[in-house]
C-alpha cells in the first residue's frame, strides 16, 4: 500500500506577505491532516527570498501546533549547517510536545549556495563523518548515554524516527548500513533514482528500526482539472524551475501570465529537457499514467509531492487528484 506524503518549502509570491506565505503553508497542512497524507515535510533552505523554510524547526512546530494527526517533520535537516546535539535537543523537544507525530529526515547537502554554505558550513558532509553524525543522532534518541560526557535533553531518548535523504547513491550506502528509510530527491535528481534505490535494496541491513528496506521517492506535481488548467499549470512549473536554476535571480516567485510571457532561450529549453526532475502533471489520465510508471520503474514505498502552484485552491485540487490516484491502487 504505498503512502502519499506533501513536501513544502514555504515559497513567497511577490503579491503576498511572509506571514501569508506561512499562513498558506498550515493551510495546506490542515487540508493534509483531514485527508489521507501520511506527512507533511518542510525543507530547510537559505539565501533566498522565495523560500522561507530556514528556519525549519520553527516552521514545523507551528505547524505541529495547528494539526491533530499527520506527522509533521524536517525534509529535512541539512546536517553540515548544525550540530547533533542541536539537532536532538530541538527534535527531542517537539516530540516531547507532540508524541509520535515528528519526523527527522537527514541530508548532508548545504541546502543554499556555495556562499552561503561557507557562513553555515560545518565539516559533517563527507561519508564517513556523515555515516558517524548519523550514529550519534541514533544513540541519541535511542537514550544510549554510554561513552557521552554531555547529552541533549530533552532529546535522549526521544526516539525520533529518522529517514536518511539523498540526492546521490552516497546516501544510499549510509541508509542501507544503518538500516534506515532511505529518501531520495527524485524532483531535482531524477537520473540516479533507480542507481540509489538498487544499491539501497542490496545493500539494507535489518536493524531494530526496520525489517526490510523502506524508500520514499521525491516528485513534483501539478495537475489540473482540465486542459486549459493543466497546461497553465505547466507553464508555472516550468518557470518556477528555471528560476530555481537561475542562481542570480534574487526575486520572489512570481505568476507570469503565459500569453505575455518571453519565448525561452535555447539555452532554457535544453535544461528543461535534461535537468528537470520528476513531475507528475497533466490532466488525471496524464498524472495516472505517469505515477503507474514511476511505480512500475522504481517502486517505492511512498511518493512524496512538492508543488508551487500560487492558487490555493488549485494546489488543494492537485493534490486531492495525487491521492485519488494513489489511492486506487491500494
Amino acid at each position: 500500500m504505498t503512502k502519499l506524503s506533501i513536501l513544502n518549502l514555504v515559497p513567497k509570491y511577490k503579491d503576498e506577505t511572509k506571514k501569508e506565505a506561512f499562513e498558506r503553508a498550515v493551510k495546506l497542512a490542515q487540508f493534509a491532516d483531514s485527508r489521507s497524507f501520511e506527512r507533511y515535510w518542510v525543507a530547510e533552505h537559505h539565501n533566498s527570498p522565495a523560500v522561507l523554510s530556514s528556519a525549519t524547526e520553527l516552521v514545523i512546530t507551528h505547524i505541529l501546533g495547528q494539526t491533530e494527526r499527520i506527522k509533521v517533520g524536517a525534509g529535512g535537516v541539512m546536517l553540515p549547517n548544525h550540530t547533533q546535539f542541536q539537532v536532538a535537543e530541538r527534535y527531542g523537544t517537539m516530540e516531547a510536545l507532540f508524541p509520535h507525530r515528528v519526523d527527522l529526515g537527514i541530508g548532508r547537502a548545504p541546502g543554499t549556495d556555495m556562499e552561503t554554505a561557507r557562513i553555515l558550513y560545518r565539516d559533517t558532509y563527507k561519508q564517513e563523518k556523515f555515516l558517524d553524525a548519523i550514529r550519534l543522532m541514533l544513540k541519541y534518541f535511542d537514550g544510549d548515554a554510554s561513552g557521552l560526557t554531555s547529552a541533549p535533553y530533552p532529546g535522549m531518548g526521544a526516539k525520533v524516527p529518522i529517514t536518511i535523504l539523498g540526492s546521490s547513491i552516497n546516501s544510499a550506502y549510509v541508509a542501507a548500513e544503518l538500516g534506515l528509510p532511505y529518501s531520495f530527491a527524485g524532483h531535482f535528481a531524477p537520473h540516479t533514482v533507480k542507481a540509489a534505490f538498487d544499491i539501497y535494496r542490496d545493500n539494507f541491513k535489518k536493524s531494530k528500526y526496520l525489517d526490510a528496506p523502506y524508500t520514499s521517492l521525491g516528485v513534483s506535481a501539478n495537475i489540473g482539472e482540465n486542459k486549459k488548467d493543466a497546461d497553465e499549470l505547466e507553464f508555472h512549473a516550468m518557470q518556477v524551475f528555471l528560476k530555481i536554476l537561475d542562481v542570480d535571480n534574487r526575486d520572489e516567485f512570481e505568476k507570469i501570465d503565459p500569453n505575455n510571457a518571453p519565448e525561452l532561450t535555447s539555452m532554457q529549453k535544453f535544461a528543461l529537457k535534461a535537468m528537470r526532475g520528476l513531475h507528475i502533471g497533466g490532466t488525471y489520465e496524464d498524472a495516472k499514467k505517469t505515477y503507474e510508471g514511476l511505480k512500475r520503474d522504481y517502486g517505492f514505498d511512498e511518493l512524496i509531492a512538492v508543488s508551487y502552484i500560487p492558487e490555493y485552491d488549485k494546489l488543494t485540487k492537485s493534490f486531492e487528484i495525487l491521492e485519488d490516484i494513489v489511492n486506487e491502487e491500494k
